[in-house]
């Protein structure tokens, strides 16, 4: 039985090319999947990523490797090698991962590359790559079936029987019209389980749920989660096929996204990775919004001394600055990746934003006024001969747990109608501001109420 994802085999691959024991590596190498090697790759260094590459003799799991490397791994492996041992190791891959590694080859040997690479594959990569990375077109396969309108279940069998080797990942027959144009689908099921004299036209589905090759992956992924998809067909404007987005890229896709989205909400680069940079390198990477914080925790020092006299008057307001603080940017980062998730999976559409936020403004009054009542009461308890005290602290934390929570509902809103990744609204971002916002709030309703 497989262990969890096979981590097994990455310890061993990790221990023996550390210690450069070749007819080992070949034997665990020859009872591995792949996938699996791809993996253990991603934990080693530049180093021993290359000097595990070399050791695959077998070039068709040598070709498996490299389309499930990381791109920097992927860096790590073809630094060294020849370009015709890398153009044989494409050409015996699927078209749309051939694109995929030329894609993130250094912009010269790219070129090299697609000028090597033989017959119509060439084109086909070409083609791939004249779409941005990150579209419907970018990640498309241009391999899939089709069959005319006037077909029928038993004819379409026969094809994809004469024709399986060369057409990948069969999910659907799409039914094209005499002038190529997409009018129908059938699934594989659908297929078989009529009789092999129906008419394709009988039986498929006529309102075709497609994208177009700009479309973004993310959009992308969304219609095959909701409609739950094995293959979305790609159309150029005139309803023709240019490939098909499969449910293996989908999955590649909703991975890329949730890890940009958690380093964006971490407050660091999406494409940061420890591998092959240097300490400097990445301090810089990380520096960002870190200099961002600093310089909010100066504004809101600066606030502070405003308000001087105030602390000197009621020293006891201090102690609670640091709630104040943290309840307001805990809320506003608590709301902001809500919104974030939901505008990422669709559940938050754009059009019904002011509902949406409007409802995070009645969920902020609740917490508000519960927070609110627990930090005034203990005020008033703790402070018993000032309640006023008391009073103000529970008035401020309400107030800023409001304003922290539309702030962190808006702003992904405003950022995505933008077309601003709304990711960047996390983390950091709201934090820093939702402080500086509760500082105020706190020393004004104080200042106020104690009539200082």
């Amino acid at each position: 039985m497989a262990t969890s994802l096979n981590t097994r085999t990455e310890s061993i691959l990790r221990r023996l090319v550390r210690r450069e024991a070749v007819p080992q590596v070949r034997k665990v190498l020859a009872k591995s999947r792949a996938e699996d090697v791809a993996a253990a790759m991603e934990h080693m260094t530049a180093a021993e990523r290359a000097s595990l590459f070399r050791i695959v003799d077998d070039r068709e799991q040598a070709a498996d490797i490299m389309t499930n490397l990381s791109e920097d791994a992927l860096q790590d492996v073809v630094d060294d090698m020849a370009e015709l041992e890398l153009v044989d190791l494409l050409e015996r891959m699927e078209v749309d991962d051939a694109t995929d590694v030329v894609e993130a080859l250094p912009d010269e040997l790219r070129a090299r590359v697609v000028e090597e690479l033989r017959g119509s594959e060439t084109d086909e990569v070409t083609v791939l790559l004249s779409w941005p990375s990150d579209s419907a077109g970018g990640i498309m396969s241009p391999s899939f079936f089709t069959m005319g309108e006037r077909a029928t279940c038993g004819q379409a069998i026969a094809a994809l029987q004469e024709r399986g080797d060369d057409v990948d990942s069969v999910f659907y027959v799409y039914v094209l019209d005499p002038h190529g144009k997409l009018t129908g689908v059938v699934s594989l099921r659908q297929l078989l389980t009529h009789p092999p004299s129906t008419a394709l036209v009988s039986i498929m589905t006529r309102d075709v749920i497609s994208v177009g090759p700009r479309q973004d992956q993310e959009e992308v992924a969304r219609y095959v989660a909701r409609y739950d998809l094995l293959a979305l067909p790609v159309l150029d404007e005139h309803r023709r096929m240019l490939g098909i987005v499969t449910v293996d890229d989908v999955i590649d896709v909703i991975r890329e996204e949730a890890v940009e989205d958690m380093m964006l909400l971490a407050g660091v680069n999406d494409d940061i990775s420890a591998q092959g940079k240097g300490v400097l390198a990445l301090a810089r990477d990380r520096a960002g919004w870190l200099l961002a914080t600093i310089g909010g925790g100066v504004l809101a020092a600066e606030l502070i001394g405003v308000w001087e006299a105030t602390l000197a008057k009621e020293a006891v307001l201090a102690g609670f600055i640091p709630v104040i603080m943290g309840m307001g940017g805990n809320v506003g980062i608590q709301s902001a990746t809500i919104t974030v998730r939901g505008i990422a999976t669709g559940h938050v559409e754009l059009g019904g934003a002011i509902a949406y936020i409007f409802r995070e403004a009645q969920v902020g009054i609740v917490l508000g006024i519960l927070y609110g009542v627990l930090l005034g009461g203990y005020g008033v308890v703790r402070y018993w001969d000032k309640p006023m005290v008391g009073l103000s602290v529970g008035v401020s934390v309400s107030v800023a747990i409001v304003l922290a929570s539309l702030f962190g509902t808006g702003v992904p809103v405003v950022l995505s109608r933008l077309g601003v990744d709304p990711a960047i609204a996390t983390g950091p971002f709201v934090t820093t501001v939702v402080d500086v916002v509760g500082i105020v709030v706190y020393f004004l309703i104080a200042t106020t109420l104690l009539g200082l």
